[in-house]
This record gives structure tokens, C-alpha cells and sequence, in this order.
């Protein structure tokens, strides 16, 4: 059996940033071998992690990427214990491997990529070092001719936008409208989008509303269709007035901002927040 020296423990504590003994223990496990002490860490931690499986996971991540060609991209929820694992540098770097990974990958679920043999190693890594648990909640992959996103500088939420054509404007339009969606928290891109009973609800309270107050039969139905309106404006994308009202102006409509600057549609719209 090698001897196990003080350097070699330290130099498997740089490799894994676990403590002393910790890594002491494994060497002394597989005799030396560091590549074996590394498994047997991962092994052990597997264990741990499992016995953690149970706790809440209240806090953590989301990240998004975006290839070269603007054109694919991810997005993904990383939850964990607490907000300091969160803010930890291991656990976002984590959080954008499961993200590149999604984009890479058509078809990716959270259960995949949580298969897949490297990110498995990096999530043990992460975990043997954070010690809390932690779950890949959500991820979603997005194509289109123009990808946008944005993530907030806590990292508990994000959006990834997927628009018909590239903004052609000096203005940062992508950047600047998915700041705008995760501001306003839509419901959809346009009213085809929206739920019909969520429609019919915001139409029938209307019409109880009008006829309780006594309004006339006859103007019921035109009330009625302003607060239906009204509620298009407020949760429709493309209706919403941009929140950027130094760039953009105070009455610029979202789909008006785009036309201006060549783009008719956005195709897919993705919304997360650390567990929403």
C-alpha cells in the first residue's frame, strides 16, 4: 500500500474542495489511487444525497443558454436548500451545465440529464461539497430564428424568448423585452394564447357586476367586452405597454416595439421562477 503523505491529501482537497480528513479517508480507502478516491467520495455521497432526497427545496437557480447561432437554447430550475448554496459559485457553474447541456440535447427531460454520466459526477461533486440537497425541477429547450433571454441578478428567475426574426434596431430589443416579461409576468404571447375559461371568467364577473349595479341589458354586453379587452392589455404580451418607457416611449405597445423593428411574432415564451 502507497504511503498516503500530506500532499497527496492536499492535492485531492484542491480537486474536490472537501475536507482534509475527508479526503484522507479515501486515499487511505483505495489505497492511494487518486482517481479511485474520487469515485469512492462520489459513491459515498450518492448515499448522502439520497437521505436528503426528502428536504425542501425552497431556494436555487435558473440558467439559460443560448448557441453561438442564436437559434437554440435552454432553460433551467436548479433548486436547492438555501440561498447561500445558491449564490455559490460550484452550484450556478452547475446550473449552466445542466442548461448547455438541455440546449444540446432534443428531447431533454430533468430525469435525462440527470442520467447523463458527466452532469452525474458534477452533481454529486456539488453536492458532496454544499451538502444540501438539490433537484433539477424544470428544464425546457426552445428553437427559433432569434433567441432572447434574461436572467435576474439573484438568479431566481429568468425568461427565454424565441422571436420569428432578428430585431434589426441599435436598440438591445431582445434583451430589453424579456427585462419587460419578466417585469409583467404574462400569460401568454397573444390572446389565442390565453385560457378560454380564464376569458370567460373575466367576462361573466363583468356582466354580474353590471346587472347587480343596475346598468341597462343593452350596454351589459359593451362593458363586459372593455373588461375582457382590459384584461388582454394587461396580461397579453404583445398588448402590454413596454415597462422601458425612456427608450420606447410612455404608450409603446410591446407588438408595436417589435413591428418597428422587424419582428411580427414571438414564437415561444418561457417563465421561470425558483419554485412557481
Amino acid at each position: 500500500m502507497a504511503e498516503i503523505t500530506a500532499q497527496m491529501v492536499k492535492d485531492l482537497r484542491d480537486k474536490t474542495d472537501l475536507p482534509m480528513m475527508e479526503c484522507k479517508q479515501a486515499l487511505n480507502e483505495c489505497k492511494g489511487d487518486v482517481e479511485g478516491a474520487m469515485d469512492w467520495l462520489r459513491k459515498k455521497h450518492k448515499g448522502k444525497l439520497a437521505d436528503r432526497a426528502g428536504r425542501a427545496t425552497g431556494e436555487g437557480r435558473v440558467a439559460v443558454f443560448i448557441d453561438d447561432a442564436g437559434k437554440t437554447g435552454a432553460i433551467i430550475e436548479l433548486q436547492c436548500e438555501t440561498a447561500p448554496v445558491a449564490k455559490n459559485e460550484m452550484f450556478i457553474d452547475l446550473a449552466n451545465a445542466f442548461a448547455k447541456k438541455c440546449a444540446l440535447a432534443a428531447g431533454a427531460t430533468p430525469e435525462s440529464l440527470r442520467a447523463d454520466k458527466e452532469l452525474d459526477a458534477k452533481f454529486t461533486d456539488v453536492f458532496g461539497r454544499m451538502r444540501e440537497s438539490m433537484n433539477l425541477s424544470r428544464v425546457r429547450r426552445v428553437t427559433g430564428a432569434c433567441l432572447a433571454s434574461y436572467v435576474h441578478h439573484d438568479g431566481k428567475s429568468g425568461v427565454l424568448l424565441a422571436l420569428d426574426a432578428a430585431p434589426k434596431s441599435d436598440k438591445k430589443i431582445g434583451a430589453d423585452l424579456c427585462m419587460h416579461t419578466l417585469f409583467s409576468m404574462p400569460i401568454a404571447v397573444d390572446r389565442a394564447g390565453v385560457p378560454a375559461d380564464q376569458v370567460e371568467k373575466v367576462r361573466q364577473l363583468a356582466r354580474e357586476t353590471a346587472l347587480a349595479e343596475g346598468k341597462p341589458e343593452q350596454i351589459v354586453a359593451k362593458i363586459a367586452d372593455g373588461k375582457v379587452n382590459a384584461f388582454y392589455a394587461e396580461r397579453v404580451l404583445m398588448e402590454q405597454f413596454h415597462v422601458k418607457t425612456d427608450d420606447y416611449g410612455k404608450n409603446a405597445k410591446i407588438a408595436d416595439v417589435l413591428k418597428s423593428a422587424g419582428v411580427q411574432n414571438i414564437t415561444d415564451m418561457v417563465i421561470f421562477k425558483i419554485g412557481a
